[in-house]
């Protein structure tokens, strides 16, 4: 959801519900990336890693734990934890499209492009791979464009 006012009222409600119910933390999470500052963040890092205690570390729980420290400026320790995610499930999604970003942070330009085409090839209809594709579409156009009228 990007409207961070809204989200906070839904996940309150669910927290006077059940503040424990694991749907509850999980919107929590979520909410607190969204907001972004430093407390909040930890307070996410922190139910994310709660939660693989818990329940085991999923891929989902994974690549939460890895955008908490990514927006913390730990890429290093984030590739660590997505790489975790990677040996769970080698063809998830987030996991690969993660990974290309951090992969980015580090200068890892091969791995980070190795990581998009895996990504690209096993779910070309991912959100993230239709949404790239047609910036690569309206960058070639206007590149074009440009380029005509030189």
């Amino acid at each position: 959801m990007n409207r961070v006012d809204i989200a906070t009222k839904e996940v309150k409600k669910m927290q006077e519900g059940d503040d424990d119910a694991t749907v509850t933390q999980l919107a929590t999470a979520a909410l607190n990336i969204a907001m972004a500052d430093a407390k909040s963040v930890q307070t996410a890092l922190y139910i994310y890693m709660e939660l693989a205690d818990k329940f085991g570390p999923t891929p989902i729980l994974l690549n939460g734990q890895a955008v908490c420290l990514i927006l913390q400026d730990k890429a290093e320790q984030a590739e660590d934890v997505l790489q975790k995610a990677l040996d769970k499930d080698s063809g998830h999604p987030e996991t690969l499209i993660n990974l290309s970003i951090v992969s980015h942070f580090l200068g890892a330009r091969d791995s980070a492009k190795r990581y998009t085409a895996q990504v690209e090839d096993s779910h070309p209809h991912h959100p993230y791979v239709v949404k790239m594709k047609e910036k690569e579409k309206m960058f070639d156009e206007l590149s074009s464009a440009l380029l005509a009228n030189r």
